[in-house]
């Protein structure tokens, strides 16, 4: 059974068929849509661009797929996942891949984020009316948003409350998107103080500070702050939850339970437990969780290759490959900065001969062409 019908979850349904299951494979998804890509909702579905229905992840006709019902609660001795409807079923392997949610500024029950494709569509149809549009967050997600707003002609106001990107990107590409964001009229203010939800006097969203100063009023407030793992169905369960359900080096959560994707936890330097919630994570997941559910060596295992990341805004299509955020100056090997067409590489943060940083932006180079020169950032003959 596969909870979770998100890209890691059904990813890792292909991928046990690929590695011949060709037992019943059920997946519970919470959603009425069927699975689908969620990185186009910030972008061709928000802009009116693209149909609806091109997120949708293509699946196997021999998977069973249950819609619009939640896990909320484990019963790891009987083995069963009881659902919102009352009923229950019994797995012999489960996969959880219930993914995460939007973070929340605020108590309001209209407070505005997007996550999914009911929230792409009804933030599409809000924009219709918009004039001024404010955007918490200065993130990946935060930025795509406040440039498809742009595009359709809305005053565009982005609030952090640290720079923008520069933890992600580095200072030489958050720059580089900070002004072609100002390009476009969108105004950005940092506020260290922290960044809230309020409402103003004549009815309308704002931004604000801790104090209650006003650092953005608009018709439209979008909150893009991160997210938050979904594993409320789980305790109690005796399932090691740290930040995220807890995963070893193959996925493994306990000996008939694997887990992948945005809900998992892995342990990192000094103890601390984090999550990569970002789409190669939940492909690299997916394999691995496979395998290791039907008791195969995997093949690759996570973190075993480079991570790759990729945005879209203000005209900027970046994607890198390796270490962020990129350390010290960057060699230019393809194209030109001035353009905004460009192929760099930075080198490994320690200065020796660990992983590096590569970055395309519009620039054409394969995405394993991007990796390997990220793991070789001192080549400088250009992409091979």
């Amino acid at each position: 059974m596969v909870v979770g019908g998100s890209q890691a979850g059904c990813a890792t349904a292909a991928a046990l068929r690929r590695f011949g299951f060709d037992g019943e494979i059920t997946v519970i998804g919470d959603e009425l849509h069927r699975p689908y890509a969620r990185p186009p909702l910030s972008k061709g579905i928000l802009a009116g661009t693209e149909p609806d229905d091109s997120v949708f992840l293509s699946t196997a006709d021999d998977l069973d797929i249950v819609g619009g019902v939640r896990a909320v609660r484990l019963d790891v001795e009987r083995k069963r996942v009881e659902l919102s409807d009352k009923d229950s079923i019994r797995y012999d392997g489960l996969v959880v891949a219930t993914g995460a949610r939007a973070r929340r500024l605020s108590q309001y029950a209209d407070e505005i984020t997007l996550r999914t494709l009911d929230d792409a569509i009804q933030l599409r149809e809000r924009f219709d009316g918009a004039r001024e549009v404010a955007v918490a967050g200065g993130g990946f997600l935060g930025f795509e948003i406040a440039s498809t707003a742009a595009s359709l002609g809305k005053a565009v106001t982005v609030v952090d409350q640290i720079a923008p990107l520069a933890g992600r990107l580095g200072p030489l590409l958050s720059d580089m998107v900070l002004i072609a964001a100002a390009e476009a009229g969108v105004k950005v203010r940092v506020s260290t103080g922290g960044v809230e939800v309020g409402r103003s006097g004549h009815g309308g969203d704002r931004l604000q500070s801790a104090d209650g100063a006003v650092l953005a009023e608009a018709d439209v407030v979008v909150t893009a702050v991160g997210d938050v793992p979904n594993v409320e169905w789980l305790r109690g369960s005796g399932i090691d939850l740290n930040g995220g359900v807890v995963v070893d080096g193959d996925c493994r959560v306990s000996p008939d339970i694997v887990a992948a994707g945005d809900v998992t936890s892995v342990p990192g330097v000094g103890g601390r437990y984090g999550r990569t919630p970002h789409w190669w994570n939940a492909s690299e997941q997916a394999t691995t969780a496979a395998a290791t559910l039907l008791g195969r060596e995997p093949d690759t295992r996570p973190g075993s290759r480079v991570p790759f990341f990729w945005t879209e805004a203000f005209g900027l299509r970046i994607r890198i490959a390796g270490h962020l955020p990129p350390f010290g100056e960057p060699v230019v090997i393809g194209g030109s900065l001035a353009d905004r067409s460009v192929l760099l590489a930075w080198s490994p943060p320690d200065g020796g001969t660990g992983l590096g940083t590569a970055a395309a932006v519009n620039f054409p180079i394969s995405a394993p062409k991007l990796s390997r020169l990220a793991e070789d950032p001192t080549a400088r003959g250009g992409p091979r």
